[in-house]
């Protein structure tokens, strides 16, 4: 029984959950035992003082590149990765893309949530009919009517799932709702047009009333992949996948080369110019890792 779960972290404790009574508990970890979000762990009293003693293996790991393009874990054992867009800010170029290779790549079931849909509800439309056709769930949503909270709240129901998504796209309002909390939001700058830093950890909560959990992560400006090659990319587009069998080389980047499964599908229709032109882009964009 995986009695302990870690809510956050900070440099050297950690905030745990017993998941039989809900009490929480600070603890030390060593180096040997750095948890993350979401990790289950188990933990050792020694007088007043609380201590993680190992960290049960992962089921998978949410992860986004640091500064160096390397791979950094972010929260553990994560089932729903629900992807929040809004009508403001507008989500920069590729970001749905990018945020779908990394749940593919990391083995979680990938959501789309169009939030905002009280200022246009026409604004998503096309990108709606475009996922939807592809297989992805997607939800519309706004905090003001909570249009779709219901259907919401059964995909959360006995899951881990983490909200993630550009800062002032609704993460935490939505999550307030969920959590019947008063989790802090922020406001998007007349200025710049950018949302504000709210969330500043990536921390876990129990749902009321469910078996499931919601993890609230910071927001960003562009959601970074780490270091990836071609094939891994194409693999976060499940389209392609048909296709692939089709390319006369085993290692076609579907970029550039002659004879290309992936190529001939574009011109054919099967696959969309502005799903493969974003997938040339991802790609692209590992150069500047080198």
């Amino acid at each position: 029984m995986k009695k302990y779960r870690v809510i956050s972290t900070q440099k050297q404790t950690a905030l745990v959950l017993n998941t039989e009574t809900d009490f929480q508990q600070a603890c030390f970890f060593s180096r040997k035992h750095k948890p993350i979000c979401g990790d289950y762990v188990e933990i050792q009293a020694n007088k007043n003082e609380f201590k993680i003693v190992s960290i049960h293996q992962h089921n998978n790991l949410f992860s986004r590149a640091n500064k160096k393009g390397n791979k950094q874990n972010i929260a553990a054992n994560v089932d729903n990765q629900i992807i929040v867009v809004a009508v403001e800010p507008e989500p920069t170029r590729d970001l749905i893309s990018r945020y779908l290779i990394s749940a593919h790549s990391c083995g979680i079931n990938p959501v789309i949530l169009f939030n905002k849909n009280d200022i246009d509800n026409t604004f998503f439309e096309k990108q709606i009919n475009l996922y939807n056709s592809l297989g992805y769930l997607t939800l519309s949503t706004n905090t003001k009517s909570q249009s779709n909270f219901e259907e919401l709240r059964n995909i959360l129901n006995n899951k881990t799932s983490i909200f993630v998504g550009m800062s002032g796209v609704g993460k935490s309002s939505i999550s307030q709702v969920v959590l019947n909390n008063k989790i802090k939001t922020g406001e998007i700058s007349k200025k710049t047009g950018k949302g504000s830093h709210v969330t500043s950890v990536t921390q876990l909560y129990k749902i009321p009333n469910s078996t499931g959990y919601l993890i609230d992560s910071p927001g960003v400006w562009e959601y970074g992949l780490w270091k990836m090659k071609s094939a891994e990319i194409a693999y976060g587009f499940i389209e392609f996948r048909q296709h692939i069998q089709d390319c006369k080389f085993s290692n076609c980047s579907h970029t550039h080369e002659p004879k290309c499964g992936i190529k001939q599908a574009v011109e054919d229709n099967k696959i969309t110019s502005i799903r493969y032109d974003s997938y040339l882009r991802v790609v692209d964009s590992m150069k500047y890792w080198d």
